[in-house]
């Protein structure tokens, strides 16, 4: 077993040095990305359509709008700092708890394992401001399980999270309400209730409920109701990204083994079952090698987000409860304050996380020769260029393909306004932001290597 506060620091380490090299990657331009770089650009400001959504589209491009007002035109720059700002936010969410939640194995071990299942099979898709929403309110939880009385700072915290959340996911249907009755019944529970604590951490669960109210509004008049029908098709359809299959897989056998025999997380065995799932994820970007799309996918990411936010749902149950009264009546957690059992339970977790790093790196790889064969695409070739007649079009790099926004990602390519842009086959793509033959004017701004 490892020790925690070794766990502690390699996750930190592990974490911060994915979303710097996803940044580097410039990662931020797969599908929705590229869309928003365009936009910002263009208009030299935030890019901020969707106000259910509002404060963690704002707070993830602040520096790359810090970037173009200090006059920086580089796009490749650009694209560096729109990966960075949308990586690093949940990353310093998620970073917080871990710290939180250090010195208590147990609790350490749900945050990563969030992290694990959640944020490293779902991020590909970093523009999706889920990523933010789910790490902010697994910080919550955290401050809400390890907070023996209400004090000071814990409210100052809760507020500037629970603020943060109003207009982040329309996920808050549910996961406000759930943080809402957590705090109140926190509140209840108090030995002692300071005037200001409690003011402040009433305010919280009251923007808890704020965060559910936009959520439902968004829903029921959405941005887009195509958008929004697809969405619930698509939820179903967790089970194509097989990352998250096995990494949930893998906890399942754990969670299920220890609330029919507790006793047995002494011992290895079941950690030793679930991590045959753990070996297979490992193994999985070998899966490439052959000519079937069983193999790690980003487009797949995309369709787990949703079912990604039950998850993270029951680890916040599951921290608040373990260090309540009610711990004491389940046998598993009772089970897991033993020194042995809990120190399993945090390696296992740890084990989790770096099991899903050979298929993050591949599909990072992927993503680098991707933009790579699309920049020689584009370069010295003026005019609109079939998809069809271009590495793009084909496998591997096909698999990366976003038909509606093709022409985006290669337009933010160009290293000079001769060089062409990619066009989707015509029949695939019912609508795109900027056709290829009506390009919005890019002014100064070009990719530089």
């Amino acid at each position: 077993m490892i020790s925690r506060t070794t766990v502690y620091r390699a996750t930190v380490a592990i974490v911060w040095a994915l979303a710097l090299w996803h940044s580097w990657t410039s990662r931020g331009l797969f599908v929705d990305g590229a869309n928003f770089l365009v936009h910002i650009v263009r208009q030299e400001a935030f890019f901020d359509f969707y106000m259910p959504r509002l404060y963690a589209m704002v707070v993830g491009q602040i520096p790359i709008m810090t970037a173009v007002t200090l006059g920086v035109t580089d796009m490749h720059l650009l694209a560096r700092l729109l990966s960075l700002g949308l990586f690093a936010l949940p990353t310093i969410f998620y970073t917080l708890a871990l710290h939180r939640a250090k010195d208590d194995p147990v609790l350490l071990a749900v945050v990563i394992a969030a992290i694990a299942i959640v944020f490293m099979t779902t991020s590909f898709f970093i523009v999706g401001e889920y990523n933010t929403l789910y790490a902010v309110t697994i910080l919550i939880a955290v401050r809400l399980a390890t907070a023996d009385r209400l004090t000071l700072w814990d409210g100052v915290a809760l507020l500037l999270l629970s603020v943060m959340a109003i207009r982040t996911y329309e996920t808050m249907i549910y996961l406000g309400p759930l943080l809402c009755g957590i705090v109140l019944w926190k509140v209840w529970r108090a030995p002692a209730r300071p005037v200001l604590p409690t003011l402040l951490h009433l305010l919280a669960a009251v923007c808890m409920i704020l965060g559910m109210m936009v959520a439902v509004n968004s829903v029921v008049h959405p941005h887009s109701a195509e958008h929004l029908e697809e969405t619930w098709v698509m939820a179903v359809d967790f089970w194509q990204n097989l990352q998250f299959d096995l990494v949930l897989g893998a906890a399942v056998i754990v969670v299920v083994w220890a609330l029919v025999k507790p006793q047995d997380l002494k011992r290895p065995l079941p950690y030793l079952c679930g991590g045959l799932f753990l070996v297979l994820l490992a193994l999985s970007p070998l899966l490439a090698l052959s000519d079937g799309l069983v193999r790690p996918l980003a487009k797949s990411q995309y369709v787990a987000r949703t079912v990604g936010g039950l998850i993270i749902a029951g680890m916040i149950v599951l921290m608040v409860a373990y260090r309540s009264p009610v711990a004491l009546k389940v046998r598993a957690m009772v089970a897991l304050r033993l020194p042995s059992a809990s120190g399993r339970f945090l390696t296992y977790a740890f084990v989790m996380l770096l099991a899903g790093l050979p298929a993050d790196l591949y599909l990072t790889q992927s993503w680098v020769a991707y933009l790579d064969a699309m920049r020689a695409s584009v370069r010295g070739r003026p005019g609109v260029i079939a998809v069809e007649d271009t590495p793009i079009g084909r496998r591997p790099h096909s698999l990366l393909i976003e038909n509606w926004v093709l022409t985006s990602q290669s337009l933010l390519l160009r290293g000079n306004p001769r060089d062409g842009v990619l066009a989707p086959p015509p029949d695939l793509t019912p609508w795109v932001p900027f056709p290829p033959q009506e390009l919005p004017n890019m002014g100064r701004f070009y990719w530089r290597d």
